[in-house]
């Protein structure tokens, strides 16, 4: 019995992942064995660059600022198609000023798009900007 399993073992070897390749292409295409679900799952990169600046802050808040830079590149990554389809206006770089004391901060850009849409933020560059108070 051992004699007929390892008697041209390597042979038997290819000839058995020969027949499982030989299976999974003749399956039907909506019935597609896939065995690594997420490894051909292919990710698409959109870069916004030199995308604006907007600030957030309450509408009774009368002081004016300065943001630099007013411009920070970003990356997102996610289904090409959806990607493709995203509007620039429909993605919001912006820096919260509400419990902004000083007259000088660096703060965190904040990327806003939408919430429905399968999208990861990757980076952005700079991830912080410069805000001065000019007029209280």
């Amino acid at each position: 019995m051992r004699d007929l399993l390892l008697n041209n073992f390597w042979w038997k070897v290819t000839a058995l992942l020969l027949a499982i390749v030989v299976w999974l292409g003749f399956q039907p295409r909506d019935k597609h064995l896939n065995l690594f679900p997420d490894a051909y799952k292919a990710t698409y990169v959109r870069y916004l660059v030199r995308h604006p600046v907007t600030i957030i802050k309450p509408a009774t808040d009368q002081r004016e600022f300065k943001v630099t830079p007013s411009e920070v590149d970003i990356s997102l990554s996610g289904d090409q198609k959806i990607l493709e389809e995203l509007k620039a206006s429909e993605v919001r770089a912006s820096v919260d000023v509400v419990k902004l004391n000083t007259k000088t901060n660096l703060l965190p850009i904040n990327v806003y798009f939408p919430k429905d849409a399968d999208i990861k933020r990757e980076s952005v560059s700079p991830d912080r900007v410069q805000v001065e108070v000019l007029k209280e």
